[in-house]
């Protein structure tokens, strides 16, 4: 049997950001990036997509004109802090995110970032809720949301974590049952029933 070609040369797993914005569109979309190699990531299911756009969708409805902030899903939202001088391309993909307002064809930083959202699909349990934890509070983003789906059909309930900037972890500040209500970034209170579908 032979082996992939990553098990003799663990390079070929690895992008800089050079070679990642020269890849076709179809390939960025399935891969993350950390510390400079690649994650490949899986697809949403139907339920996970829909949560997404429509929880991005009641966001958008509800920011405020002023601060100027931007509610977009599925972006690259680039690292700052784990790229100081020297260091490799990192980024991740949240499901939603809630960032500053930049100028046109501006990648979004992690120091622009306000709120992710990442809607857990079987599979990404640990990911979303170690990994992606960690990494959002060391980039010292403020709020970070974690969905939960009953079966992949309905919001069963939402984790709203926020900064810790003393010890830049993330504290559970409230599980949302039946209705997310925020705070911050700005004020939104969205029923379960909105999500689902």
């Amino acid at each position: 049997m032979s082996l992939p070609a990553w098990t003799e040369d663990p390079e070929s797993l690895a992008l800089t950001e050079e070679q990642y914005d020269a890849l076709p569109d179809q390939v960025r979309k399935m891969v993350e990036v950390i510390d400079g190699y690649v994650i490949v990531c899986q697809s949403g299911t139907p339920e996970h997509s829909r949560a997404a756009r429509r929880l991005a969708n009641h966001l958008e409805a509800a920011r405020p004109a002023k601060p100027c902030t931007q509610v977009d899903t599925d972006i690259d939202v680039y690292f700052v802090k784990r790229r100081k001088p020297g260091g490799k391309l990192s980024f991740r993909r949240p499901d939603v995110s809630v960032y500053r307002c930049l100028e046109r064809g501006s990648k979004v930083t992690s120091r622009d970032a306000l709120m992710v959202v990442e809607i857990i699909s079987p599979g990404s349990v640990y990911v979303d809720t170690v990994d992606k934890l960690a990494e959002y509070a060391h980039e010292g983003i403020p709020v970070y949301l974690v969905v939960h789906l009953d079966g992949d059909l309905y919001v069963k309930m939402i984790q709203e974590y926020r900064l810790d900037w003393a010890s830049r972890t993330y504290r559970l500040a409230c599980t949302h049952v039946d209705e997310l209500t925020l705070e911050d970034p700005f004020p939104a209170a969205i029923t379960f029933g909105d999500l689902d579908g």
